[in-house]
């Protein structure tokens, strides 16, 4: 009987460990201002934070693509 409750209470204490470790995470993170997000007109912005736009990875320009050859007819 006591065995039934063991997945539970391991998945229970494993679940409790990520969520303290996410918050010891957040914590240490060293900003002091979190920043909020703001409803702009083309849709919504982050105002403040830590997040520096020049950190962010530049997508690759995307690479051109040749048109499909054109299909023969089915009667030749």
């Amino acid at each position: 009987m006591a065995r039934r409750w063991m997945p539970v209470v391991v998945t229970a204490g494993v679940a409790a460990l990520l969520a303290g470790a996410a918050v010891f995470t957040a914590d240490r993170a060293g900003c002091a201002e979190p920043g909020s997000y703001v409803r702009v007109p083309g849709g919504v912005q982050l105002i403040g934070g830590c997040l520096n736009s020049a950190d962010l990875p530049v997508a690759p320009p995307p690479v051109p693509q040749s048109p499909p050859p054109p299909k023969k007819p089915l009667g030749d």
